[in-house]
């Protein structure tokens, strides 16, 4: 077996083709020697596709007809991949860079019961400070907490570990391990997919690393516009109702039905409290249609075991 099998690295672009071909740059620059690409345009209505076609002629492009979202775009990069008999393939965000030996040091961690690994993510803004360096579950409430989120790097974040949670930011998949659980649930289409997967991994009993020395620069949210843009906010109302209906079996139902009214609540009076009441309405509008969603969703399920 080769000490570098080729790896596919995996990118999604929807509309920002600039950003895009500035993200697959830096990963050109990574000093792995047995990468390859793949590009997806996720149904962009500007002339992204033809941008790829005369700026990086040389990486494949599967142009979808129509957004399919994040979830069932990444599914589409995976499959090819374990159908070109890949072992491994790297899904990274357009919006983030690595460094120069990223895939290098994650491939290092590489081990047969690991599913998923994700380097240490900075935000691109400020170099050293951590945006992400593992996720944790709450054992009740299954919410995801951020582990060093907001700080500065230091000490405490240099050893690699096992973790609950990890991001779709930039994750180096396992396909033959992963492909099991198919992929990303697709009822997702944006925003959750990567937290029910990382849970779905866990309870088939493998296991999620974050490798402290590889490292990645995050431009935060800019796909959805800004932290608190409307179709973000929408977006991760919308699919924290299906995450939460989906897995509270697993946890405390009666309580994360609380904490999550709670929750809920809170955030929109927060939105209230500064003005934004684009961001309110969309965050109301994501929990009614998340619930119209699901009940659908079980109504479909009855009749059909029903038949």
């Amino acid at each position: 077996m080769s000490d570098h099998p080729p790896i596919l690295i995996i990118v999604i672009n929807w509309q920002q083709p600039l950003i895009t071909v500035e993200c697959i740059n830096s990963l050109q620059r990574m000093d792995y020697p047995n990468k390859r690409f793949l590009l997806i345009d996720n149904g962009s209505e500007d002339n992204s596709s033809e941008y790829f076609q005369s700026t990086i002629p040389r990486i494949p492009l599967i142009a979808m007809p129509e957004n399919l979202g994040f979830a069932k775009g990444a599914n589409v990069g995976l499959r090819y991949a374990l159908q070109k008999g890949f072992e491994h393939a790297l899904l990274i965000n357009n919006d983030a860079f690595p460094k120069k030996d990223m895939l290098t040091r994650l491939h290092r961690e590489i081990r047969p019961d690991i599913a998923l690994l994700s380097p240490k993510i900075y935000y691109k803004s400020e170099p050293d400070r951590i945006w992400f360096a593992g996720g944790e579950r709450h054992p009740t409430l299954l919410e995801v907490r951020n582990r060093g989120q907001g700080e500065m790097d230091g000490p405490q974040w240099q050893t690699s570990r096992d973790v609950d949670y990890l991001l779709g930011t930039c994750l180096l998949v396992n396909l033959p391990l992963v492909a099991k659980l198919s992929f990303f649930d697709e009822r997702y289409f944006m925003y959750y997919e990567d937290l029910d997967l990382s849970l779905r991994c866990q309870l088939a009993g493998l296991r999620l690393r974050l490798v402290s020395d590889a490292h990645l620069h995050h431009r935060v949210s800019v796909s959805s516009g800004g932290e608190d843009a409307p179709a973000r906010v929408y977006m991760i109302a919308k699919s924290s109702i299906l995450f939460f209906h989906t897995h509270a079996s697993i946890g405390n139902r009666h309580a994360i039905l609380v904490f999550r009214a709670f929750s809920a609540v809170k955030r929109l009076i927060s939105f209230l409290a500064i003005g934004n009441h684009k961001a309110a309405s969309a965050y109301l509008r994501g929990l009614l249609d998340g619930w119209h969603t699901v009940k659908s969703r079980q109504a479909h399920d009855h009749n059909a075991k029903s038949i």
